[in-house]
């Protein structure tokens, strides 16, 4: 089958089968635009054409892939790198499986020129750090995604998660609602961290006061988020603001196991406007992180350091976007 496909390519092309038997191997004494058309046409052909010489192979690590919005993100980033002719394989370190650590070993002993790193261990500032500086000293590329090493000299890219929740906030506020809820995750995370300062500030801005029973911390996950809805409706809220879209739907399960509906009685907010949003029962309202950006400024920052540039490392901060959908609305007067 391959040398029928090495006989049509060569015959298609004018080229010798020799010629493309030596593309298929790899080996020299092609000229470069014989070469590009070559694999062009093998596939074409649904071969398997190979790397150039000077290919570069880069790894990128996800906490998880069941959030969605971090599979959206990987693959985001994954198609942004591909553009620029670099190759990127994508492994998730969750809780069961193998870690970060043991991703990024595995892809070293791969001979793997550059990482991706979202959401791992530099998202947990009490965390340990040193194998992020030892890769460094090894001239191994980074980009950091949803959080940063003090002080460690690589790129970082995330969303301003404060002004995300005070947009929340500001949002409910507008809409009658004072009994306002954070469900947020997991407190010793970054983003975690953020985003409740971000609302305690708004809440303290808007109201003059913030009480610690509108705060409930549980994990970015369904249950998390039905668990801290749950807690929240027992403080009296009438709106709640969740840390993820997946804390948001386990939130909208609370809401209806309580018999009341959203957004009647309770409106809910989540984040990331991950593809589930906009098809929820009600299409949920959501602060949007420009993924398509991130991923752009992600795949743009390693490749510039994979040429050898030397250019500052940046930290990169997007501003977040509300999108109102459905499950928010006017705060359902008292009695």
């Amino acid at each position: 089958m391959t040398r029928l496909s090495v006989r049509t390519i060569a015959k298609r092309l004018g080229v010798s089968a020799s010629t493309v038997s030596r593309v298929l191997n790899n080996r020299p004494g092609v000229a470069e635009e014989t070469r590009a058309r070559v694999l062009r046409a093998m596939r074409e052909q649904g071969m398997v054409a190979p790397a150039p010489a000077d290919a570069s192979f880069v790894g990128i690590i996800v906490p998880e892939l069941d959030n969605p919005v971090f599979a959206q993100l990987a693959g985001a980033i994954e198609a942004k790198l591909g553009a620029l002719g670099v190759t990127a394989v994508i492994g998730s370190s969750t809780k069961q499986g193998p870690t970060e650590l043991d991703y990024i070993n595995s892809l070293i002993q791969q001979r793997i020129q550059g990482l991706v790193l979202v959401s791992g261990r530099h998202a947990n500032p009490s965390a340990d750090h040193g194998f992020y500086w030892q890769l460094h000293q090894q001239h191994l590329p980074m980009v950091l995604v949803g959080g940063h090493v003090p002080d460690l000299p690589v790129s970082t890219v995330t969303t301003d998660e404060a002004a995300g929740a005070a947009m929340a906030v500001t949002l409910l506020r507008s809409l009658g609602h004072t009994r306002i809820g954070l469900a947020g995750g997991q407190g010793y995370l970054r983003p975690s961290q953020n985003r409740l300062k971000g609302y305690r500030r708004e809440m303290r801005r808007q109201f003059g006061t913030v009480e610690d029973a509108l705060y409930a911390e549980k994990d970015y996950s369904l249950t998390g988020g039905h668990a801290a809805a749950h807690q929240l409706l027992a403080a009296g809220a009438t709106a709640i603001i969740a840390g993820s879209d997946l804390m948001a739907l386990g939130a909208l399960s609370a809401v209806r196991q309580a018999g009341l509906t959203v957004p009647g009685d309770v409106s809910v907010i989540g984040y990331d406007d991950s593809y589930l949003s906009a098809h929820s029962n009600p299409p949920l309202t959501t602060v949007h992180q420009p993924t398509d950006q991130m991923a752009g400024t992600v795949a743009t920052a390693l490749w510039e350091r994979l040429q050898g540039y030397h250019t500052p490392p940046v930290d990169h901060v997007f501003p977040p976007k509300l999108v109102v959908r459905g499950s928010t609305g006017q705060c359902a007067p008292v009695g």
